[in-house]
């Protein structure tokens, strides 16, 4: 996306009348903000100099190619990844050959695409939580590997990991899995050893060490806070760091039987808070580049009541996108073309999202 300062014709600033634009004078220095209104001093300032705007253009030759997950595959995969968690056979090797094939899907889809958005609440409803999260957090994973440049058996040894980083979650006795209040201290404790019996039931396969290293450490921290053995920073596995992300992000994003997910916007700004805190600066950095919360073509309703169409995202604010207002906050269909920068404005924010409108 390209912006830049674009000449208004001739105005007429009528004291009293509020600025339906940024106002800038030739340098960029803000004269006036949208909203406010034209006083007598204002209008003054304004009178007899040229008054310029922000004008947004799209650079569609540098835009990311953009994968969009249609059902069918989605609910193909998932369907793999729930036989994999309930097969009783699951170490067997026909059981993880069939799990390899689901990553090389999974990989073959993501291949030579830099960005990916996931109609999270439409797919959540398609089956159990743990299959879904396996999956999502596989395809988040597998696509920070991409951006950092990952290919061959390191890639793909990040796709297994990241698809089996909860697989311990199979000796969780299900009452404590799906509590629907807060869990106990022991509870706690007894959850938290799923990354240790994770690796046990795998330990004796031909899954390899890195792969393990992922499932044993997807919950260590940057700050040493993490479980199950206190690492710090670079002694964390770098794929184990990127499970960790993608795992969180898409845990807060998640409704569970005792909270409701959070707005994919406030899981990705918490995410960002925990960096170089709870997770790798450098891995939160090529998150943030691969992941499209609200991709061109999607509508959105804002906290305001206003409705508006995605037109388009800076690749530093991927929370914050551009948007084109169609409807004001009573519901009226505006005639002109009203621009909402969310990067610029922070009082406002998106409250929902419509995927149909997608290309």
């Amino acid at each position: 996306m390209i912006i830049h300062l674009e000449p208004l014709s001739t105005v007429v600033f009528k004291i009293g009348e509020f600025s339906t634009l940024d106002l800038f004078d030739k340098q960029g220095i803000l004269l006036l903000s949208k909203g406010k209104p034209i006083t007598p001093n204002i209008q003054e300032l304004l009178q007899g100099r040229q008054i310029y705007t922000l004008k947004y253009e799209l650079d569609k030759s540098q835009a990311p190619k953009t994968h969009k997950f249609s059902e069918s595959e989605y609910q193909d995969i998932v369907g793999y990844v729930r036989e994999v968690f309930e097969d009783t056979c699951f170490i067997s090797i026909e059981r993880l050959e069939k799990t390899f094939s689901v990553v090389d899907k999974i990989i073959h889809e993501l291949e030579g695409t830099y960005q990916v958005y996931l109609d999270l609440n439409k797919f959540r409803k398609f089956d159990n939580y743990t299959y879904i999260h396996s999956v999502n957090v596989a395809i988040l994973a597998t696509l920070i590997g991409l951006q950092i440049g990952f290919s061959g058996q390191t890639l793909r040894d990040l796709t297994i990991g990241a698809l089996l980083h909860d697989i311990g979650k199979r000796a969780i006795p299900s009452n404590i899995l799906n509590k629907p209040s807060n869990l106990t201290d022991d509870e706690l404790e007894i959850i938290k050893k799923h990354p240790v019996l994770g690796e046990e039931m795998l330990k004796n396969t031909n899954i390899s060490g890195k792969v393990l290293a992922i499932i044993r450490h997807h919950h260590e921290r940057w700050n040493g806070k993490g479980y199950p053995d206190a690492l710090r920073q670079s002694s964390i596995e770098l794929n184990a760091q990127i499970v960790a992300i993608s795992d969180v992000f898409d845990a807060l994003v998640s409704d569970r039987p005792y909270r409701r997910g959070l707005p994919p916007y406030h899981a990705l700004e918490l995410v960002i808070a925990g960096s170089s805190e709870e997770f790798n600066e450098g891995i939160v950095q090529n998150f943030l580049q691969c992941l499209v919360l609200y991709p061109q073509g999607s509508i959105v309703t804002l906290n305001t009541g206003e409705v508006g169409k995605v037109i388009g995202v800076q690749k530093d604010y991927p929370s914050r996108p551009l948007i084109r207002i169609l409807f004001d906050k009573y519901g009226n269909y505006l005639q002109d073309d009203q621009i909402c920068d969310l990067s610029l404005d922070l009082t406002k924010f998106v409250k929902s999202i419509d995927f149909r409108s997608v290309p």
